[in-house]
């Protein structure tokens, strides 16, 4: 309408002009500013026509191209990764307390607990269009560098700024009066050997990771291949042999076993054994020997045991029948002769009430929560347990666990598949219109919904402020930073070599290198760790982004 009143107004103007040229000039003039003005509009339609607008992914998901709409829906995909994790947790831990130690506690365990991340990349690999998979590809390198990198620095440092005790005392020693006051150097935590056996195990993983940066020497693209290759075999052989190590060597799945015992046993049975007080109720601890010595001979055999493990309802809390027995008639027979006496049984029983109640008291507790919140059991109700057969609940509660299992690995591995091209697809795009490299922000970005629950985990086991439960949650950092570089880097080497990708070895490769290697070394000879190796922990994942940027912006790296 304005531009129609602008042409009339014209009209009536120009031939009422006091210095007006004739009326075919008029005309002439009124024709051209017809035409321009028809010409610029039919140049804003085609520029309409021709506006890029976002496609929805699969059709249904939403999409947009403002930069806060593309942060939502950013914060919303690592919410539903989150969950997706979550779910692949929960799964792979109930998978774990069906099958035990042994090889599929070795292999299928640790394998199934990389799906989040692998998955990621395998599934850009799979879907991505040859136009973007090769900065697809360079992203889901990002996601797994940062990953390995979050775990080593900012988790790390964690679990030594929330479990750190005074040095100078053992870590289970309650002497509060002769405690030193805070400092850097005098508190921290300690470790033990096998820790430190872990994080050598971990340094082995930097091997292919070593062997990718000699592809920076070489200018031939089939050079660069043939290195992609062979790193991809060793990783492939060192993934194998891990696996196969751990069964022939279970000493890494029994200290998860040893956690799980200590963590659900004491949830399970004895609280029902304490005092008013919270110290062990001799008397109760006697009836529930009496109760489970079912011919009285004053000695609980192998068979007996098996009503106490029953009763602590081994199945639900993750630990095999077997290896359980195992553990407890190792514990608590102290004279080795495969009984257990009345004497025995109340020590050991003391000896996991003391440690329950000096766990509880580090984290500030009155008393040690086993219960969980709609827990009523009484001290009757856990000793009527005791004679329960095996087959009333086993054979269902099993089937049930199975199902229970894999329901939830796959809603996690599905969820995550879904999730993985829109995820990268928002965060690429989120990346170009803030101007930041995408690899940075998937870098960052997916690891915090990938290890935030971790994250909480160690953190928790970290407050009991014992060197057990500090060794066991460094073992998992460790152990979880070998699969992710092993499963991880094999996937990406694969995708590379199989869709013949131009990837030239990126940053992150090196920063992992690098960083991997100082932690490695420095935990692998070191069992006491000062409050302030938590700082250099945590100034190493900024110092990481930096040298990340120094790479890529100076050196002109990838």
């Amino acid at each position: 309408m304005l531009r129609v009143s602008f042409i009339i107004l014209l009209v009536i103007l120009i031939p009422h002009s006091e210095n007006s040229r004739s009326f075919r000039e008029n005309s002439n003039l009124i024709s051209d500013v017809i035409d321009q003005i028809s010409h610029s509009s039919i140049l804003e339609v085609d520029v309409k026509a021709t506006t890029v607008t976002c496609e929805p992914t699969y059709g249904f998901l939403p999409c947009t191209t403002k930069v806060w709409g593309q942060l939502f829906m950013i914060v919303v995909y690592e919410y539903l990764l989150s969950l997706a994790e979550k779910y692949v947790s929960s799964g792979t831990d109930l998978f774990f307390q069906m099958f035990g130690t042994g090889i599929f506690g070795a292999s299928l365990f640790h394998i199934l607990g990389t799906i989040p991340q692998v998955g990621l990349v395998l599934v850009i690999g799979v879907t991505a269009s040859t136009d973007t998979i090769e900065a697809l590809a360079t992203m889901g390198m990002g996601l797994l560098a940062g990953s390995t990198i979050m775990l080593l620095t900012l988790i790390w440092g964690s679990v030594i700024a929330f479990g750190s005790y005074d040095l100078s005392q053992p870590s289970d020693s309650s002497d509060i009066e002769n405690k030193r006051p805070f400092s850097l150097t005098g508190y921290g935590v300690s470790t033990d050997v096998e820790t430190y056996y872990t994080a050598r195990i971990m340094i082995v993983s930097m091997i292919p990771f070593f062997i990718l940066q000699l592809a920076k020497v070489l200018n031939s693209s089939s050079g660069i291949r043939i290195v992609v290759l062979v790193s991809l075999l060793v990783t492939l052989v060192f993934l194998f042999v891990y696996c196969t190590y751990q069964v022939f060597q279970p000493w890494i799945q029994n200290r998860r076993l040893e956690y799980l015992m200590c963590k659900y046993v004491q949830k399970n049975l004895l609280p029902s054994l304490l005092t008013g007080g919270g110290r062990p109720n001799i008397t109760i601890i006697r009836e529930l020997f009496q109760k489970i010595d079912k011919n009285n001979d004053n000695h609980i055999s192998a068979d007996e045991l098996r009503a106490l493990i029953l009763g602590i309802q081994i199945k639900e809390v993750g630990l095999n029948e077997d290896d359980y027995e195992a553990k407890v008639m190792e514990e608590f027979d102290i004279s080795g002769d495969s009984h257990i006496t009345e004497n025995e049984f109340i020590k050991g029983v003391s000896k996991w009430l003391n440690k329950a109640q000096q766990s509880a008291n580090n984290q500030g507790h009155d008393k040690p929560k086993f219960f969980n919140s709609n827990s009523k059991k009484t001290t009757e109700e856990e000793i009527r347990l005791l004679a329960q057969k095996k087959e009333s609940k086993g054979t269902d509660m099993a089937w049930l666990n199975y199902i229970k299992a894999a329901f939830l690995l796959i809603l996690g591995t599905a969820i995550t598949v879904l999730l993985a091209q829109p995820l990268m697809q928002t965060l690429q795009e989120f990346s170009t219109a803030v101007n930041i490299p995408s690899f940075l922000v998937s870098y960052v970005v997916i690891p915090l919904a990938l290890n935030y629950r971790q994250t909480l985990r160690a953190i928790t086991s970290a407050r009991q402020k014992t060197e057990n439960a500090i060794s066991l949650t460094f073992s998992e950092i460790y152990n979880g930073v070998f699969m992710n570089n092993m499963m991880g880097l094999a996937i990406f080497l694969a995708l590379v070599y199989i869709r013949d990708l131009s990837w030239d070895v990126s940053a992150e490769v090196l920063v992992v290198l690098l960083i991997c290697t100082v932690m490695g070394l420095f935990t692998s000879f070191c069992i006491k760790f000062p409050f302030w190796t938590s700082i250099l922990a945590y100034l190493l994942y900024p110092l990481s982004l930096l040298l990340i940027y120094v790479l890529t912006t100076v050196f002109g790296w990838s």
